[in-house]
């Protein structure tokens, strides 16, 4: 009986990988075919015990987006409200992939992303 529940646990445990990175590859695939780019502004880092998560700002379509992004980096108090490239699915904007590296510093573009991203209601935060 343990033997077959043994096995069980196993191929249930395969299994369960499998998803995990069928799933993670479609999304970035998704994102590569349907790619449209813009900027965020990378707003707020949450702190877990072994783990961070990252939380940017975009405009996509006449709509504002408030999206995590996976984990924080490196040194995220210093990039905290920090303007940074973003690539998104054209389908679903809010798969997203943020890249850090790319630091955006043209003011024009900052100006329009600011005025796109204030609130009219205290209910759209």
């Amino acid at each position: 009986m343990s033997v077959k529940l043994s096995k069980l646990f196993l191929i249930v445990l395969v299994v369960g990988l499998g998803y995990l990175f069928f799933t993670g590859s479609n999304y970035r695939k998704e994102i590569a075919i349907n790619k449209g780019q813009t900027i965020c502004k990378y707003t707020f880092c949450k702190q877990f015990p072994k783990s961070t998560e990252a939380f940017v700002k975009y405009y996509v379509d006449g709509k504002s987006y408030r999206n995590s992004c996976g984990s924080c980096p490196e040194n995220s108090e210093f990039t905290l409200n920090k303007y940074y490239l973003v690539e998104y699915s054209t389908i679903d904007p809010n798969k997203i992939i943020v890249d850090f590296s790319k630091e955006i510093t043209d003011s024009t573009m900052i100006k329009e992303l600011e005025s796109k991203l204030k609130f009219e209601y205290w209910l759209d935060h």
